[in-house]
């Protein structure tokens, strides 16, 4: 018998070899725009009592603004969602500025106007907005007045005002930084792969009315009154202009993953690919996709605008989704080149999570009409999302063990509508380079404005455990199985009944709770070497066929014992193994099954 002797070794993570535990998770996140401008005014289009507004959304008459509302929900009715009614703090002194002069007041929450003056040569008006504590965090709650506006010295009386510019505590007028430096520290609180944009381009009611389209000249540019909605000013209905969006990818290095709107013609979509290519930084792989979650004909404005595109081409809802995702690879190909179309361009066609068959119509109508998908789409892309079998338990812990067996379902139950192999399996058989990604994902309740057991559910989003809940649904709930790129939603947000979707309630604090600590690990590079003590001969384990039916064979280079565990940890058969092994698997569910032998685990799909 031969002496054993330490050696080590490190196993990675792929579709069949072996697997370590730590393999990092190709996790990235969908922005969103809580805390991200210097410039709050860019953040708000709530202006009110105004004669008109000019071609960029400036008010040409007196007018009212909403600069800021930080109030948890639901407090303007008197009650609070979050039970611990935590509060983001926006107390401090704000540079302020326009062009212009005025009388400006301001009213809200321990609000005050300090330090007002006019100077006739710039024609500039500088004030200050201080807000005070409230009583220990202030929840931002500002409304602003402009009364005996002139846009210059010789304009008349009640013309309004231009360029306002409202600067975050810390940050002077004269500073050239777009966005906060706690924004930045927060989009790199961990190691994220890509940045989707979904959220601050405002493509969920980006559309105008059919046949209506979005042309270049009529975009969101850097100099517009706001970088949300401005349909009732200007008619931009775009969140965040590209220059900006290029500007923070520039800064965080990463790739990223924009959604076009449907509405944009052709010579958009190149002028939008151009600049692409000669702004943004070249080793920043860009995703794209055509809108986002194109389901259903009545749905948002995308939704209606898709289907009467589709009703005047004479083909179906599903089809004209498909074809418009082939029309924007095509399109970018033909300024980056069709070489870089599944490289560095990586269009993505997105189907509904719980209609595994939605996808299976895009994809016949490509193949029958416009040619493989494959050579047209990088990858398909589902969403992984998950609720809590306990859900009406006042524990939040309950509600967290919840939690765990519906990540289980999607997971081991191959009759479920949300099981996840449904969408990886299909992408790997068309031979998706990028396989099947996750536009969106994470905890899904509370949601939809429902009250039920809402503060056990929100107080289970700040629990220990909400960290062990997001590692199984993305490590065995997803990377384990042969998932791809994953984009959580969303980075920051409230918690209240509407959702918990971020990873964080205050952009300020990042590991507030448990959530991005989560993530951190999940993400972080692999370094660490990992030393057991095993024969000194290595040691070989394979399996076959894989993906199996009703047997596996196994073969090992030595004798040793091999534990057999599903997904979950559950041991479905255990034996030594010398040379040659066959286990009857017909009565094995199917899904992914882990070998596990010396410390090594091999994983297998049963089918």
């Amino acid at each position: 018998m031969k002496t054993p002797s330490r050696w080590t070794y490190i196993v990675f993570a792929a579709l069949s070899p072996l697997l370590l535990a730590q393999q990092p998770v190709q996790l990235g996140v969908n922005l969103d725009g809580a805390g991200a401008f210097v410039n709050i005014v860019n953040q708000t289009n709530r202006y009110s009592n105004a004669a008109g507004y000019d071609s960029l959304g400036w008010p040409t008459s007196d007018f009212d603004l909403v600069l800021m509302d930080g109030r948890p929900a639901t407090e303007w009715t008197g009650a609070i969602d979050d039970p611990e009614q935590y509060r983001v703090d926006y107390s401090g002194r704000y540079a302020c500025s326009f062009t212009g002069s005025g009388t400006v007041r301001a009213s809200g929450t321990a609000v005050s106007i300090e330090n007002t003056s006019y100077d006739a040569v710039s024609n500039t008006t500088v004030f200050d907005i201080v807000v005070g504590g409230y009583p220990n965090a202030n929840h931002g709650l500002v409304f602003l007045n402009f009364t005996s506006t002139r846009r210059s010295p010789s304009a008349a009386v009640n013309t309004g005002v231009t360029d306002l510019k409202v600067h975050r505590p810390g940050y002077p007028l004269n500073t050239n930084k777009v966005f906060t430096d706690e924004y930045i520290a927060l989009c790199r609180a961990a190691e994220f792969a890509c940045y989707r944009f979904y959220n601050v381009q405002n493509i969920w009611d980006g559309e105008p009315a059919y046949p209506a389209v979005t042309r270049w000249q009529n975009r969101k540019t850097p100099r517009d009154a706001a970088q949300t909605s401005m349909s009732a000013s200007n008619g931009k209905r775009d969140g965040w202009c590209w220059e900006h969006m290029i500007a923070l990818a520039n800064i965080l290095k990463k790739d990223i993953w924009i959604c076009v709107h449907m509405s944009c013609d052709s010579t958009y979509v190149a002028q939008l690919a151009a600049l692409l290519r000669n702004t943004l930084d070249p080793a920043v792989n860009i995703y794209v996709e055509n809108s986002n979650e194109v389901w259903s004909p009545t749905q948002a404005t995308h939704g209606p605008y898709n289907q009467a595109d589709a009703q005047a081409r004479g083909i179906t809802f599903d089809q004209n989704y498909a074809r418009r995702t082939v029309e924007l690879s095509g399109w970018f190909g033909a300024v980056f080149g069709a070489q870089e179309i599944n490289n560095r361009i990586r269009v993505i066609l997105a189907g509904q999570h719980a209609y595994n068959g939605r996808s299976d119509n895009h994809l016949a109508y490509i193949r029958g009409a416009l040619g493989e998908p494959k050579d047209f789409i990088y990858a398909t892309s589902t969403a992984l999302y998950f609720g809590s079998t306990k859900a009406s338990s006042t524990n939040p812990a309950d509600i967290n063990d919840g939690m765990f067996e519906d990540i289980a379902a999607q997971i081991g139950n191959a009759q479920s509508a949300t099981y996840r192999l449904n969408h990886i399996t299909k992408a790997n058989t068309w031979g998706f380079k990028g396989g099947c990604t996750s536009y969106e994902g994470g905890p899904h309740l509370p949601a939809g404005g429902g009250t039920a057991n809402l503060s056990a559910q929100i107080l289970a989003h700040r629990t220990p455990a909400m960290g062990d809940v997001l590692k199984r649904n993305y490590r065995e709930g997803w990377r384990d199985l042969g998932g791809g790129l994953a984009m959580y939603f969303t980075l920051v947000s409230g918690y209240n009944r509407y959702g918990c979707w971020g990873i964080t309630d205050d952009y300020t604090k990042p590991d507030r709770n448990y959530k991005m600590r989560a993530i951190r690990e999940m993400t972080a590079a692999n370094t660490a070497v990992d030393e057991r003590t095993v024969p000194p001969d290595e040691y070989r384990i394979t399996a076959s066929p894989n993906p199996f039916s009703s047997s596996l064979r196994i073969d090992a280079s030595a004798s040793a014992l091999l534990r057999i565990t599903d997904i979950l940890g559950r041991e479905v058969w255990l034996g030594n193994v010398r040379g040659t092994a066959r286990v009857d698997t017909r009565a094995w569910s199917p899904g992914v099954y882990l070998l596990r032998c010396e410390g090594r685990v091999l994983r297998v799909l049963k089918q």
